[in-house]
């Protein structure tokens, strides 16, 4: 009975190497500001001691034991995501931030997520090399450290190793350009990493973020069809209030339907919400470049354009 209970070596030292990595966020000290070309930055990359989305060693532990390990199975923790990134929040010294459009939301941060304290964290999340390859850096090397091989995604990016920037400097860039970022549940119960698996799920006020940001001309749920339940039960009053209205593409219009009629078919929609093709690693039913045309075509150069608006504007 010990010898079915007890530890092998090798998930103990892959225990103890997670906790070390949660101490390390969770203790982890400095200044309250940092620099980011030349600009002041806000302490969410300063000091995440200071931050409220800290995963808990079980959480690792649960990720590194085998699928037939049932010891811990009653215990899940509950995590919470991050606060939400736009130009304002990081750089709250700057006197006239670009004013955001676009505000791209994931459903609640992944194990790796929350263990690197990175939105979409996950290597293999299309996320931030879609971004790169549409504001013209590179998210990384592209090879994998385990085979030394390139990823096979590393053949269709824009951009080469000499664009790399780390990842400050990546989300420096996303909201220069008006995008902001967050996710659309607040706090949640998950074993894993799928949003099929959330559960007493606590949502973020994503409605109260946009009222406070007038400008927001689209919402992009950036993980498909599960994530946009979730968003239409969680948001069901704004959807009737009439506010919102799908994007102009299949799967958007597919996703919100059924608001349609209590909304006389969204005639007085104000903001865009796109299902778009889902950048998790686990939405492997499209390619790499037919998720970027996707984000492209829809997030990121109508965002693009907006942002180039304001900026005008501002000048005259």
């Amino acid at each position: 009975m010990r010898s079915s209970v007890r530890m092998s070596r090798k998930r103990k030292a892959t225990a103890a190497a997670a906790m070390t990595v949660t101490s390390m966020a969770i203790t982890s000290t400095g200044s309250s500001t940092a620099m980011v070309a030349g600009l002041t930055v806000s302490p969410y990359f300063a000091n995440k001691s200071q931050t409220r989305h800290v995963v808990s060693s079980s959480s690792f532990m649960a990720a590194s034991k085998d699928k037939n390990d049932t010891t811990n199975a009653s215990s899940v923790s509950r995590t919470s995501s991050f606060e939400p990134l736009w130009t304002g929040s990081l750089f709250p010294d700057s006197d006239t931030p670009p004013r955001v459009h676009t505000l791209i939301v994931g459903t609640h941060p992944s194990i790796a997520s929350l263990a690197q304290e990175q939105y979409f964290g996950h290597t293999m999340n299309a996320f931030w090399w879609i971004a790169g390859d549409c504001l013209n850096f590179r998210r990384a090397s592209g090879i994998s450290p385990s085979s030394g091989e390139p990823y096979k995604l590393s053949a269709s990016l824009r951009y080469g190793p000499d664009q790399i920037i780390p990842y400050e400097e990546q989300v420096r860039v996303l909201t220069s350009k008006g995008f902001a970022l967050w996710d659309v549940v607040q706090s949640c119960e998950r074993k894993g990493s799928l949003d099929v698996d959330i559960k007493n799920e606590v949502p973020n006020d994503i409605r109260g973020f946009c009222e406070k940001h007038p400008t927001v001309e689209r919402i992009v749920l950036a993980n498909g069809g599960t994530q946009c339940t979730l968003f239409a039960r969680h948001f069901k009053s704004w959807w009737e209030s009439g506010e919102l209205m799908p994007a102009e593409n299949e799967t958007s219009i597919k996703a919100f339907k059924r608001f349609a009629k209590k909304t006389n078919n969204f005639e007085n929609g104000k903001i865009k919400c796109v299902c778009a093709l889902g950048v998790s690693p686990a939405a492997a039913l499209y390619s790499y470049e037919q998720k970027r045309d996707f984000w492209e075509q829809y997030c990121y150069e109508p965002g693009l354009k907006n942002h180039e608006i304001y900026e005008s504007k501002s000048l005259s």
